[in-house]
């Protein structure tokens, strides 16, 4: 992607920018609040942040946030999904990008746009050179599941109880996939 726009179908692919923010906060808080067993944040956590706090969520080059937005008939395209890349700055971890924050409003899930972001997100992580992308995702996240194993992702191991909503602890799938 590397700063780039592309378009696919009638979503239209690119970097979450600043004028992004307000539309970035809404779908983030969103996706908290709607499932929250699928996030390591919850809701209240963010939904405190100030705007200059939340704007920090986006990482900085050479990780991105990619947002996926519709055609609508409005003037501006809704943002209608996201995905996160991740690139530690520690040396010896540089080879190796982490995607987050996956999620796609429920009105335009099963149309790819998931499968587009994580496409993108994977080619960003060739052109910028790294040799592994790791994810995970919550046990029992069948759908998730296998659209991450179709683009290449292979379970790694288990974190037990990684997350804790209310009384309920949710295990995730570490997931990897080798690039080079």
């Amino acid at each position: 992607m590397g700063g780039q726009t592309a378009q696919i179908s009638s979503y239209t692919l690119r970097p979450l920018e600043r004028r992004d923010l307000p539309a970035f906060r809404a779908i983030r808080l969103e996706s908290l609040r709607l499932h929250p067993e699928a996030f390591g944040t919850a809701e209240e956590e963010e939904s405190a942040l100030s705007d200059r706090a939340f704007a920090r969520l986006i990482p900085t080059p050479p990780g991105l946030y990619l947002g996926a937005f519709a055609r609508t008939g409005s003037a501006l395209p809704a943002l209608v999904g996201v995905a996160g890349l991740q690139v530690p700055s520690r040396v010896k971890r540089r080879h190796k990008g982490f995607i987050f924050g996956v999620y796609v409003r429920a009105a335009h899930r099963r149309n790819g746009v998931a499968r587009m972001l994580l496409g993108s997100l994977l080619e960003e992580s060739a052109r910028i050179g790294l040799t592994v992308v790791q994810l995970s995702v919550t046990a029992g996240n069948d759908r998730a599941m296998r659209l991450y194993e179709s683009l290449g992702f292979r379970p790694f191991g288990t974190e037990h109880r990684a997350l804790r909503v209310g009384n309920a602890y949710y295990d995730e799938t570490l997931m990897e996939i080798l690039l080079h």
